[in-house]
């Protein structure tokens, strides 16, 4: 049996249940979501015998096609997808996925899955799309783990920390204190990516799942990160920022937050570290790993989905292969 609902608050509990390894994509989360970011989101429940087995969040807006080229083309598309710029997909499904095939095959227009890992659909052309990048924990100190690293990372990392002796971390007690100032870093970043997927409004960041942790110098507010802790995964999730470029570079303030992130990992007992799926070259440099990461993408008219299947190499991210020989051993 499938379902369609159409507001997070009328999920059933066992949509929570299914989605417990996801924390973006439980009832909670989801209904503020629809309040700060509405996108014409809809969920999709897949039941077998009166057990929810698959289901996805799905959300609909116009978007460049073409991102990962020079081109530019707007056209509407459905997004099964988290619409808040994130590594994680927004949906479930069991070794079975027929149902959930069928279904999107059957939508009209163009459906693109993103963030899935190794999973095919019939139907669906498969690209990359932007790799994800993870550190695993196995230090006990900070000091163990620039220990571990070669000389020319351990010193860049202590080269950046000199620059930034001068930071201040603060970490909010409420995120409702998040301010506009706060708010014109995460722009100045946005305005800045190479690829602008999704940018979110001021209230997301005054969300209460996330840790908001502000770089001050001078008793200045220059730079936020945003950090949400997910026990259930072991994991640590870096997932937004913001920083003045006037002194990024002076500060080089980008670094220090990375620094900063592994190192709370490591203090925490954490294993993984998501770091997330921009500036590769960085934080490949603090040991993390680089793991392919792809979409789905189909149309209802046959004819225009058989030339996404012959074309779609060109709509795919250009995947750039680094070679870090990070740590010691």
């Amino acid at each position: 049996m499938y379902q369609r609902i159409e507001r997070a608050k009328d999920l059933p509990p066992e949509w929570d249940k299914l989605c417990e390894k996801n924390i973006y994509m439980s009832r909670t989360f989801m209904d503020f979501m629809e309040r700060v970011n509405p996108c014409n989101q809809s969920y999709h429940l897949f039941y077998q015998e009166e057990k929810l087995y698959s289901c996805f969040m799905m959300f609909e807006r116009k978007f460049n096609l073409f991102i990962f080229t020079k081109y530019h083309v707007n056209v509407p598309m459905k997004f099964v997808y988290l619409p808040l710029s994130v590594s994680h997909p927004s949906i479930v499904w069991s070794e079975d996925k027929t149902e959930v095939g069928k279904t999107l095959r059957k939508m009209k227009g163009i459906k693109i899955i993103i963030n899935v890992g190794e999973e095919e659909l019939e139907g669906f052309a498969k690209g990359h799309y932007l790799p994800i990048c993870v550190l695993e924990n196995r230090w006990n100190t900070w000091e163990d783990y620039l220990g571990s690293m070669r000389s020319s990372y351990r010193r860049r990392i202590h080269q950046a920390l000199e620059k930034g002796k001068e930071i201040q971390y603060l970490e909010l007690a409420d995120n409702q204190d998040f301010t506009d100032e706060d708010y014109q870093l995460y722009e100045q970043v946005f305005n800045h990516s190479e690829y602008s997927l999704e940018k979110l409004t001021a209230d997301f960041f005054r969300n209460d799942i996330a840790k908001t942790i502000l770089l001050r110098i001078d008793g200045k507010t220059q730079a936020f990160l945003q950090l949400i802790e997910d026990p259930g995964n072991d994991m640590l999730i870096f997932e937004f920022c913001g920083y003045n470029y006037e002194i990024a570079h002076q500060y080089d303030i980008y670094y220090n937050m990375l620094a900063y992130i592994a190192r709370y990992a490591i203090e925490h007992n954490f294993r993984y570290v998501q770091f997330g799926q921009t500036a590769y070259d960085a934080k490949l440099k603090f040991g993390a790993t680089m793991y392919y990461n792809y979409y789905l993408l189909s149309h209802h008219n046959q004819l225009i989905n058989h030339l996404i299947q012959k074309k779609n190499s060109f709509l795919q991210y250009k995947v750039t292969d680094y070679h870090f020989n990070v740590f010691k051993d």
